[in-house]
């Protein structure tokens, strides 16, 4: 399955149109879009299956509203979705997301039950081979090469180097079974649209989660994720990611590439080849419909002179509405009042560091902090990587609840992917988001949080993609949370809590060095003013970049590709 350069895998037929302006002039009126993603409706649970949604709604509504302009002016869009569907017998798994239209068919990759382990993971250990050999083998109930060569697909726009590797795997088994002499469909014809949701080769940091096992260490990791990428960026006519911060990773990807710098430095180059290098294109995802509906709904609630904060209660989790009544009874006020969530929504993996939200908890001063301040601390997300989450739920109880009858006070766990309806209650009832990662590509939760009018805290210095969008220090609040990257859960060799002297040492030295952000972020929260403009200017630029938005910047990259 190795395939480094663009190839064409058919001869044109003869009926086939050879003048190469009404070619273009057909697809820019019919564009059929092959989607490729390991994750998207069967059993969701990351943010990629959130924005691989969009994407698709988008074009899609895209698609309805051209119907209402000129004839001419008209782009008819049909997708196919190519995705990944676990075996049934996977553990905890969520519960699929209808997703239907009349121009748009799902085609799944059924994992087999070995592959049980893999789900929710979209690194090295997850089930990204799995996914490609079906495609290439044919080892499944849908016969994806005739599905595809009857589809004739114009734009082909591939997620991650999972996406890029089965698409590199549906060129394999097309180039070793199809009857070049007939095919009507040309692969050379096809714009391969390589749309990055991280760049894994430059924050490998979170696949540690294996350390134990045989595959190796990071350095191994960075090495694998290097060369899935730059063989991505290889295959593609066209690139885009999610911030600044990854435009210049990839860049330099392909700079390090010897294969691309060889092409490049050859006197024949082609243009586009040229192109590819020097514009990576940035396209932040937007705010996803259903969640932007729900957080419009709130306008209108205030208008009618209602309590947006009780908008959305009926879809609270029970435990999260228990933890909220206790917190307001303590405080003699209602639900209606006032936001208590200190909330983090994060997968429980370990490149989304929801460790770093625990410690910078047990910085502020735990329980005893958040029961002063009447503040419920939430922490929401899929169990990714067992073991790992396992630890840091155990953490976060120890760190911000307390069972005794004179000093209890609650903290919620809810450990499966949110749906949009219980974001939207818990966003109605949150103070303060965290986002913890120290690298994300995007971090939709921020922008979801921002639409119901909820500031969030993030690593500074353009490492989170969506704070370009929001605005560092206008639309979030940017702290240095690198401070909190050193763990500092304590664990003994026979795995019971406990304490020893290099573990005392790493907690006086983050007290030392975190104790001017540990202030400000308190400050914050007692800070109402503060908060209430952030969160003002949050939302105002939340709601202003939707999914229609976000997709007519995309198909503007397509056609781009299609003018080379």
């Amino acid at each position: 399955m190795t395939l480094t350069k663009k190839t064409s895998i058919a001869v044109e037929a003869p009926n086939t149109i050879n003048n190469n302006e009404s070619h273009l002039l057909q697809r820019r009126h019919h564009r059929r879009v092959l989607f490729l993603s390991l994750e998207f409706n069967f059993a969701p649970f990351s943010g990629n299956g959130v924005l691989c949604r969009s994407l698709v709604s988008g074009l899609l509504d895209d698609d309805t509203t051209n119907n209402e302009t000129p004839n001419n002016d008209h782009t008819h869009v049909e997708i196919r979705v190519i995705c990944a569907k676990p075996h049934p017998s996977t553990p905890n798994l969520s519960s699929d997301i209808s997703v239907t239209h009349k121009n748009l068919e799902i085609w799944p990759v059924e994992l087999q039950e070995s592959s049980s382990h893999r789900w929710k993971r979209l690194d090295r250990h997850g089930p990204w081979n799995e996914f490609a050999s079906a495609l290439c083998c044919g080892s499944n109930s849908i016969n994806f090469r005739d599905c595809i060569e009857q589809f004739e697909p114009t734009d082909v726009v591939a997620v991650d180097w999972h996406g890029m590797l089965a698409w590199q795997a549906i060129c394999t088994a097309i180039t070793n079974n199809t009857n070049l002499a007939t095919t009507r469909w040309r692969k050379d014809r096809v714009n391969v649209c390589y749309y990055n949701f991280r760049v894994y080769s430059s924050s490998s940091w979170g696949d540690q989660g294996n350390n134990n096992s045989s595959d190796g260490g990071t350095s191994d990791n960075n090495q694998f994720y290097k060369e899935m990428e730059q063989l991505s960026c290889r295959l593609a006519d066209g690139i885009i990611c999610l911030s600044e911060h990854d435009r210049c990773a990839l860049h330099k990807l392909m700079l390090q590439d010897k294969e691309v710098e060889d092409e490049i430095m050859n006197p024949t180059c082609s243009h586009q080849e040229q192109k590819k290098v020097r514009e990576i294109t940035i396209l932040p995802p937007p705010l996803r419909g259903d969640v932007c509906k729900l957080a419009r709904m709130m306008d209108q609630e205030h208008q009618e002179g209602g309590g947006s904060l009780s908008l959305f209660n009926m879809y609270l989790p029970e435990k999260a509405r228990k933890a909220l009544d206790y917190a307001h009874q303590q405080q003699g006020t209602t639900i209606s009042q006032q936001r208590l969530f200190l909330t983090c929504i994060s997968r429980l993996s370990p490149e989304k560091s929801p460790h770093i939200f625990v410690n910078l908890l047990q910085q502020l001063g735990g329980v005893d902090f958040l029961r002063r301040h009447c503040l419920v601390p939430i922490l929401c997300g899929a169990r990714s990587v067992e073991s790992y989450a396992e630890e840091v739920i155990q953490s976060f109880k120890n760190v911000c609840s307390s069972d005794d009858d004179d000093s209890f006070w609650p903290c919620i766990v809810i450990d499966h992917h949110l749906g949009p309806k219980e974001l939207a209650a818990i966003f109605s009832h949150t103070v303060l988001n965290v986002h913890p990662c120290l690298y994300d590509a995007y971090g939709m939760t921020l922008v979801e949080s921002a639409a119901f009018g909820v500031p969030s805290v993030v690593n500074c210095g353009g490492k989170v993609g969506a704070a370009t969008l929001l605005g560092e220090n206008e639309g979030c609040v940017a702290l240095d949370l690198s401070g909190m990257e050193e763990e500092i859960r304590t664990e003994t060799t026979d795995g019971k809590n406990g304490c020893n002297e290099e573990m005392d040492g790493s907690v006086k030295k983050l007290n030392e060095m975190l104790a001017p952000r540990i202030q400000h972020t308190a400050s914050l929260l007692r800070s109402c003013s503060t908060l209430a403009q952030v969160a003002k200017e949050a939302r105002h630029r939340a709601l202003g970049w939707d999914e229609l938005s976000c997709c007519r910047g995309l198909v503007e990259k397509l056609n781009s590709l299609t003018n080379d």
